[in-house]
C-alpha cells in the first residue's frame, strides 16, 4: 500500500491518536491515520513521519517495524525517516537499541513528561510570585489524576529560586497510600523542597466557610494542621518523611495545580473551593491550572473568575509544536551543541562519545540532562530581573558578581535537584553503580573548584542564548499607585503616557519596561492599556493586595469587571501582597519609576517619579531623563 506524496502516518489507540491527528491537522500537516492491520501493508518507504500513538505492546510494534524498514531499504538509502514513539511516562517501554545508521530514527516521546514541561514553560512557577521580593514558591496541587505525578517531578526540578524553602503540597484521595508511592519511587525528593500530603475530601464537602482544621501527631512529634479528617477512623502517624499540610499566611500559595478524574464536573468544582479558600485563610489569589481534559473552555471574558486558566495534556502534547518541531528544547539543543564544541575542543571526536553524538542521534537520558538545565534557564532570568529578548535588541550583557554567585548557588540546588530525584544521594567516595556522589551537599560547603563550575554555568548564560539569537537584557519596573481623585482619563492621558514611555526608552534602551498596577481604577486602567498597546514590548506585572474576588466584587460596573480581566489576562506576572501595608513597601523596594496619575509629587526626593498631569497635558519630572 503506497500513501503518495509523504504524509505523517499515526497509529494507535484513542484518545492520544485522535488528539495527534487533530493536533497536526491544526497544523495543516498532511496526516495519515491507519490501524495496526493498515500499518502492516503500508510501504514504510514512502512515510516521512511514523507516530506511534501509545499503540498495545510497543515493543513488539517497533521491533517489527524497525525489521521491515530495514529490509525495505533501497542500496545508498540515507537515514532521514523519523519513527516517534508516544508512550505515557519515562522511562519507556523496553525498545532495541538504536541503530544510528538504520532507515528509521527512532524517537521515545513521554505525553505527560513533555506536556508537563510545556505547561510549566508557558505559566512557569514564578507566575504567581516575585522571587526578588524574597518570594518563595509554594505549589498547590489538587488531585493526582494524569499529569500530576509528571508535574510535580517537573516542579521538584524548576522550584529552586533562592534561599526560601520551597513547599510542594498534594492534596489528594488516598493521599497516604499516593505519598509513600511516590516517595518509594523518588526516596530523595524531600531534599529537594517540603513536600506535604493530606486528604482532599475536605474540599469535597458542601460548606460555606472554609474547611475545618484538625490536627495530627507527625513522626517527629510535631503538632500540625492538615485539611479535613478521616470520620470512620482514628488519624494514623504518617511516615516521617510525609508531612502533613499546614495554611499559614508565612508560606502562601504561589501557584495550583487542579488534576483530577472529572474534569470538567468536580475539577472546576474544586478549583473553585480552593480560590475562596485561599482568599479566606491566606488573602492571596494565585493562579490555577486546571486540567479540563477533552472539554473545550466556552464563555465570555465576564464570567472568569480572574483566577483559573485551562490547559489540556494531551491536547498541548499533540501540538505539531512540540510533538515534531520540539518546542521547548531550544536552549536544550543549544546547550548540547555547546558541550560537542568543547568535546571537539580537546581533540577528541563528538560523535565517537555517546553523551556527545547530534541531537538526533543523542539517547534519551542525554538529552533529558540537557533539558532538565535548560528549562530552568527563565527561572534564573526572573530572580536576576532579566528577559530574554532577540538578539538584536541588545548591544552587551553581563550579571554582576553579586548576581553570579546568587545564581551559582540554585543552578547547585538544581543540579542537586536533577540528582536526587534520579535515586542519588550523598556518599564521600563517588559511585555511578550505587549513585553516591561527594557534591550532594549545600553550595556552602563545595570547594571552590566545584562552585567554580556552577559560576561557570551561570556566567555561560549570555553566550548561551547568543547561540539561539536571544540576548538578555534588564527589567526596569515602573509602578502605578493608586492616583488622586483628580486625576483625569482619555485621550489626553493616552498621549502623555506614549511620551513617558518613548523617553523612557531613550534613556534606557537596554532595558524592558515593566508596568506594575493593581488595575482597580479607570485611571491605571486606561494607562497600562495604552501602554501596551502602543508599545508591544511592554509588560504588566499585575499587584494583588487583596483577594481578586473581592477586587472584582468592588467592580461593580460590567464594563469595569471586563477591562479588569482582559488586562489581567494579559499580565505576565500575578503577585499577591498581604494588603496595602507590603503594597507600598512593593512599590518602594521593586519600582525603579514611579509614574503618579494626579496632583502632586513624593515628598521624597531620592524616588524617582514622572507625574502625569492629564488635566493640563503636561509630564513633571524629579530626574533628568
Amino acid at each position: 500500500m503506497r500513501l503518495g506524496r509523504p504524509p505523517i502516518v499515526v497509529c494507535g489507540s484513542d484518545p492520544v491518536a485522535g488528539h495527534v491527528v487533530d493536533g497536526l491537522r491544526a497544523d495543516r500537516r498532511r496526516v495519515v491515520r491507519v490501524g495496526r492491520e493498515q500499518l502492516a501493508t503500508i510501504d514504510l518507504g514512502g512515510v516521512r513521519t511514523l507516530i506511534l500513538a501509545d499503540p498495545p505492546d510497543p515493543s513488539e510494534l517497533v521491533v517489527d517495524i524497525l525489521a521491515r524498514a530495514k529490509q525495505g531499504r533501497r542500496k545508498g538509502e540515507r537515514a532521514g525517516q523519523r519513527l516517534i514513539l508516544m508512550h505515557r511516562q519515562d522511562p519507556p517501554p523496553p525498545l532495541p537499541a538504536p541503530d544510528p545508521d538504520g532507515p528509521l530514527r527512532l524517537e521515545t516521546f513521554a505525553i505527560q513528561d513533555r506536556a508537563a514541561r510545556d505547561l510549566l514553560m508557558r505559566r512557569p512557577l514564578h507566575l504567581g510570585m516575585d522571587p526578588p521580593f524574597r518570594q518563595g514558591p509554594h505549589l498547590l496541587m489538587a488531585g493526582f489524576a494524569e499529569p500530576a505525578q509528571a508535574i510535580l517531578v517537573q516542579a521538584l526540578r524548576l522550584i529552586h529560586y533562592g534561599n526560601a524553602q520551597p513547599r510542594i503540597t498534594v492534596l489528594c484521595d488516598r493521599s497516604r497510600e499516593i505519598a509513600g508511592a511516590f516517595l518509594s519511587r523518588h526516596p530523595q525528593a524531600t531534599k529537594v523542597a517540603d513536600i506535604r500530603f493530606a486528604p482532599l475530601r475536605a474540599l469535597r464537602a458542601d460548606r460555606g466557610q472554609p474547611a475545618d482544621v484538625d490536627t495530627v501527631e507527625s513522626a517527629s512529634g510535631q503538632v500540625e494542621a492538615t485539611l479535613g479528617r478521616d470520620r470512620t477512623k482514628a488519624p494514623a502517624t504518617p511516615p516521617a518523611e510525609i508531612r502533613t499540610v499546614a495554611w499559614s499566611r508565612e508560606t502562601p500559595v504561589t501557584l495550583v495545580v487542579v488534576c483530577l478524574q472529572d474534569p470538567p464536573g468536580l475539577g472546576l468544582e474544586v478549583a473553585r473551593r480552593l480560590a475562596r479558600d485561599l482568599a479566606a485563610m491566606q488573602g492571596v489569589s494565585p493562579p490555577i491550572l486546571l486540567e479540563i481534559g477533552d472539554r473545550n473552555p466556552d464563555g465570555q471574558v465576564e464570567d472568569w473568575d480572574g483566577q483559573t486558566v485551562p490547559f489540556s495534556y494531551l491536547r498541548d502534547a499533540s501540538r505539531a509544536a512540540v510533538l515534531l518541531e520540539g518546542r521547548g528544547d531550544e536552549v536544550a539543543r543549544t546547550i548540547h551543541d555547546h558541550y560537542r564544541d568543547s568535546i571537539a575542543a580537546q581533540g577528541r571526536d563528538p560523535d565517537a562519545e555517546p553523551a556527545a553524538r547530534p541531537w538526533k542521534r543523542l539517547a534519551t537520558s542525554y538529552r533529558q540532562a540537557n533539558r532538565h538545565q535548560a528549562d530552568h534557564v527563565w527561572a534564573k532570568l526572573a530572580v536576576a530581573d532579566c528577559r530574554a529578548v532577540p538578539e538584536e535588541m541588545v548591544e552587551s550583557f553581563a550579571l554582576t558578581p553579586s548576581e553570579v554567585e546568587q545564581l551559582a548557588v540554585i543552578e547547585h540546588q538544581r543540579w542537586a535537584a536533577d540528582r536526587y530525584l534520579d535515586g542519588w544521594s550523598y556518599a564521600a567516595v563517588r559511585d555511578n553503580q550505587r549513585k553516591h556522589h561527594p557534591q550532594l551537599v549545600s553550595y556552602a560547603e563545595l570547594s571552590e573548584p566545584m562552585k567554580d563550575l556552577d559560576r561557570f554555568a551561570v556566567r555561560g548564560l549570555p553566550a548561551l542564548l547568543a547561540r539561539q539569537g536571544l540576548g538578555i537584557v534588564r527589567l526596569l519596573i515602573l509602578g502605578i499607585p493608586r492616583p488622586s481623585s483628580d486625576c483625569a482619563c482619555g485621550p489626553p492621558l493616552r498621549r502623555l503616557i506614549k511620551q513617558v514611555l518613548d523617553r523612557l526608552r531613550s534613556r534606557y534602551p537596554d532595558r524592558v519596561l515593566i508596568l506594575a498596577s493593581t488595575l482597580t481604577d479607570r485611571q491605571s486602567r486606561g494607562l497600562v492599556r495604552a501602554a501596551m498597546d502602543q508599545h508591544p514590548g511592554v509588560g504588566l506585572f499585575l499587584l494583588l493586595p487583596q483577594p481578586i474576588n473581592k477586587t472584582l466584587t468592588e467592580l461593580t460596573d460590567r464594563d469595569a469587571r471586563r477591562d479588569f480581566l482582559m488586562l489581567a489576562a494579559r499580565a505576565e506576572r500575578r503577585i499577591s501582597l498581604q494588603g496595602d501595608e507590603e503594597l507600598a513597601t512593593w512599590f518602594s523596594e521593586r519600582a525603579r519609576i514611579t509614574l503618579i496619575l494626579g496632583r502632586s509629587m513624593p515628598a521624597r526626593p531620592e524616588i524617582k517619579a514622572v507625574r502625569l498631569d492629564a488635566a493640563r497635558e503636561r509630564l513633571e519630572w524629579s530626574f533628568e531623563y
